[in-house]
C-alpha cells in the first residue's frame, strides 16, 4: 500500500479525516493507518470497528485507551442505535462489502440527520486501457484479495441509497475516490 498512500491516498487522508468531529465511527479501520489523521480535540468519541480487529490496532487501543474503543463488527449489520453518529468514515472498505446496498442503508441508519460520511474508496477508472484491464483482472482479484472487487461504482451505489455527495475528487488515473456525502432528506 505504501506506493498508493504517496501517490494520493495519504493526500486524501489528510485532508478529510481531520475534519470528522463530536461522535465519529470509523468501519474497516485495518491496522489504524487513520489515527494520526483524526483532530482528537473535536472529537468527543471515536469508535473504530472491523471485521477483523488487527493485532496491530489491539496494541495500539491498549496503549491509547482513552482516545479511541474498538468493536468487531460487519458493516450491514451495526450494532448501534439509529441516529448515533456525527460522522461515519471508511478507507478502502466497500470494495470487499458483499452488499453493498445493505452496508449503505446501515451507514444512513446510524448517521444523525445532519450526519456526514467521509470516504476514500478505489473504483473502476473512467478510461480504458485501466478500466478494461480492471475489469479484466477483477474475477481473480476477488479470489486472491479476500473478496475485493476493482470494478465497483461507488459513488452510483452512494446515489441510489440517497446519499448526497456534498464532495468528491478522483485521483490515481480516476482508480480512486474520495469524498464526503450527507443523507437526503426524503
Amino acid at each position: 500500500m505504501a506506493p498508493l498512500e504517496r501517490k494520493g491516498i495519504r493526500k486524501a487522508r489528510k485532508e478529510l479525516i481531520p475534519t470528522a468531529n463530536k461522535n465519529v465511527l470509523e468501519i474497516g479501520a485495518g491496522t489504524g493507518v487513520n489515527l494520526q489523521y483524526y483532530d482528537f480535540s473535536n472529537i468527543d468519541s471515536l469508535t473504530l470497528s472491523d471485521y477483523e480487529i488487527s493485532k496491530h490496532l489491539k496494541n495500539l487501543h491498549h496503549q491509547n485507551e482513552t482516545k479511541f474503543t474498538l468493536v468487531r463488527l460487519d458493516v450491514e449489520a451495526l450494532p448501534f442505535l439509529d441516529n448515533s453518529f456525527d460522522y461515519v468514515v471508511h478507507t478502502l472498505v466497500f470494495c470487499s462489502v458483499g452488499n453493498v446496498d445493505q452496508g449503505l442503508k446501515e451507514i444512513k441508519r446510524v448517521l444523525k440527520p445532519n450526519g456526514k460520511l467521509i470516504f476514500i474508496e478505489h473504483v473502476l477508472p473512467e478510461k480504458n486501457p485501466l478500466k478494461k484491464l480492471f475489469n479484466l483482472a477483477a474475477p481473480t482479484w476477488k479470489k486472491i484479495g479476500k473478496g475485493c472487487r476493482l470494478n465497483r461504482n461507488y459513488l452510483k451505489s452512494l446515489e441510489k441509497n440517497n446519499f448526497n455527495v456534498l464532495f468528491y475528487k478522483k485521483f490515481m488515473n480516476t482508480a480512486f475516490i474520495s469524498g464526503v456525502a450527507g443523507v437526503k432528506a426524503l
